[in-house]
């Protein structure tokens, strides 16, 4: 059963960083009672009564009846220690939670489970017993909070194990972890061979992980590389259509019959020119002089 401890307490009115700094100069704790039925506490314990209750603790559960003391008057008060804040590098309790309970309420808690003997699978077959399970959920009155739970392991072989439902609780306590759940379970040796595999496959390098972002902004590259060239070459097209379009709108050579009338017919000018002239070009030459006559240079007055 949990071990059942006196510790006696005096309520105090101060909190805060400052108040509890003052008590611990003065060789104090500072702690609270806090509970399902009654409001919280501030009270403050003698530091050396309490680390005596902790090194004698041999687990979690420790259940200690307070002697409180308030305003004068003593009142008796059962809690469980629910946690305990040590500073960081000194070996010195800042501050403790107690938990009170009705000593005629079920209380649940968690304890912790230990393997008793050597399994016959670890003596004779080299075997390893694994620790699944370090502690087990049990529900219970005050009084028969066990402080440990005893599994006796003895009869297990290789790759045989121990179960919840295998385990047979203390008087008064109820198991509540699954009855499936498996607390201890004795596995074979490890060979040399299995090891050296082990070892091989830890020492090989290990292949590059794929980059998925990289594919995915090469992927927007492609398609914005693909959708610059359609209109590329969708402009190459229209530009190798405009000089079709030109050479087919030309007027044909002289003597062509049933094509565009010749320069002058009907008063039209003709088409583009056919070796891209323009048509202002096309119309001079229609007007220019007879080869051979020049036009007479005015003279110079004397």
């Amino acid at each position: 059963m949990a071990k059942r401890v006196q510790l006696k307490a005096k309520a105090r009115a101060g909190s805060g960083r400052g108040a509890a700094k003052r008590l611990r100069a003065e060789g104090v704790v500072p702690a609270v009672i806090y509970g399902a039925c009654t409001k919280p506490l501030n009270v403050a314990v003698v530091a050396e009564e309490l680390e005596k209750v902790l090194q004698e603790a041999t687990s979690e559960n420790v259940l200690v009846d307070l002697q409180v003391d308030e305003g004068g008057t003593t009142k008796n008060r059962l809690a469980l220690i629910q946690e305990v804040q040590h500073h960081p590098y000194e070996d010195v309790v800042l501050h403790i939670d107690f938990h009170e309970v009705l000593a005629t309420e079920k209380l649940r808690a968690r304890v912790p489970v230990r393997p008793v003997g050597e399994p016959a699978g670890v003596k004779t077959g080299g075997g390893v017993l694994e620790y699944v399970m370090r502690d087990l959920h049990v529900e219970c009155l005050p009084q028969d909070l066990p402080e440990i739970i005893e599994v006796n392991v003895e009869k297990l072989e290789i790759s045989q194990s121990i179960h919840v439902g295998d385990i047979a609780p203390p008087a008064g306590v109820a198991l509540l972890d699954s009855k499936g759940q498996t607390v201890f379970l004795v596995v074979a040796p490890i060979t040399e061979e299995e090891l050296a595999a082990m070892t091989e496959a830890a020492a090989a390098p290990s292949a590059e992980p794929e980059v998925i972002t990289a594919k995915t902004e090469e992927g927007e590259e492609v398609a914005v590389a693909e959708g610059e060239a359609k209109p590329k070459a969708e402009a190459g097209k229209a530009e190798a259509k405009a000089p079709a379009a030109g050479a087919a709108g030309k007027a044909p050579a002289a003597g062509a019959a049933g094509k565009a009338p010749a320069a002058g017919a009907g008063g039209k000018a003709p088409a583009a020119g056919a070796a891209g002239k323009s048509p202002s070009a096309a119309a001079g030459k229609g007007e220019a002089k007879p080869a051979g006559k020049r036009a007479a240079k005015p003279e110079a007055k004397k």
